[in-house]
């Protein structure tokens, strides 16, 4: 099953699996900073609760946008099965360059331990969920040859043809003012003309300076110093991740869920739950 981080309650409604069921899950999110997909991979007995955990503030995974649950439809699947598919799925997205997986995840060295019969079932299980998360248009466990023509392809964001967009999310401070659409593909598109924050903080990580400078150097920012204190976008620039684009407006680490707002006030985080709860795909 698939689904919309906002979409959660719903899908707990829909798939009653997810409550008590043994599975595994993949967080899906981007990180624009590396330009790279970004996942993480799990196990659990009941992976509602378990999401739900990791939504909580003090455990938010701000790349996360959609989600994949893998259980078993005839309730075969053991805590030490979902282990072993677990650990199978990390190394296998270890070997894709273009997916990080975040807090440095490894694969359990005691997830082997089956019976050789259940490890040839899981084996296939993990083969068809592999094809299944192909299916649904997700390419971390897609192998990747490392050519010159992959590893030189042009990473650049500015948008050209991009299909309607719906619904514009400001962001402003004394240093930076910026506007974002949301486009039907699903991405975030900050408009040409918003401003930047000309300068970056102590606290800003180290990718997000380092997209912030390939922007400069590409002309997608232009450094309006010393008439005016900021960068401005010379042209609409898509990203994944609704923080990445808030990290690059401000020049902080900051969460782009909270940040972005509508005109009425409510945050992306608010009006994507929203959605959700009208069964909206955003």
């Amino acid at each position: 099953m698939a689904f919309r981080r906002s979409q959660l309650e719903s899908a707990k409604s829909e798939f009653g699996e997810m409550i008590e069921r043994p599975g595994v899950y993949i967080l899906l999110g981007a990180d624009d900073m590396q330009d790279q997909g970004e996942a993480y991979i799990g196990e659990s007995e009941g992976i509602y609760t378990r999401l739900k955990n990791h939504s909580l503030p003090k455990n938010e995974n701000l790349f996360w946008e959609d989600t994949i649950v893998l259980v078993s439809k005839d309730e075969n699947l053991t805590k030490s099965h979902a282990r072993y598919v677990e650990s199978r799925l990390i190394k296998d997205a270890q070997g894709n360059p273009r997916w990080s997986l975040p807090n440095r995840q490894e694969p359990s060295d005691t997830a082997g331990r089956l019976p050789l019969a259940d490890r040839i079932d899981m084996d296939k299980f993990v083969d068809e969920a592999k094809m299944l998360v192909g299916v649904l248009g997700c390419g971390i466990f897609r192998s990747v040859r490392s050519t010159k023509s992959e590893n030189s392809a042009d990473t650049t964001q500015r948008v050209d043809e991009e299909p309607t967009m719906h619904e514009t999310f400001e962001l402003r401070s004394k240093n930076y003012q910026a506007k974002m659409k949301l486009s039907d593909t699903g991405h975030f598109i900050i408009q040409a003309g918003s401003k930047a924050r000309a300068d970056t903080v102590r606290s800003i990580p180290e990718n997000v300076k380092k997209l912030r400078c390939r922007m400069v150097e590409q002309g997608d920012l232009r450094d309006l110093r010393p008439t005016e204190n900021s960068l401005e976008f010379s042209t609409d620039y898509r990203f994944s991740s609704v923080s990445a684009a808030a990290g690059v407006v401000s020049g902080s680490s900051i969460n782009g869920r909270t940040a972005w707002k509508l005109p009425d006030g409510r945050s992306y985080g608010e009006w994507e739950s929203s959605q959700g709860d009208n069964g909206s795909s955003q």
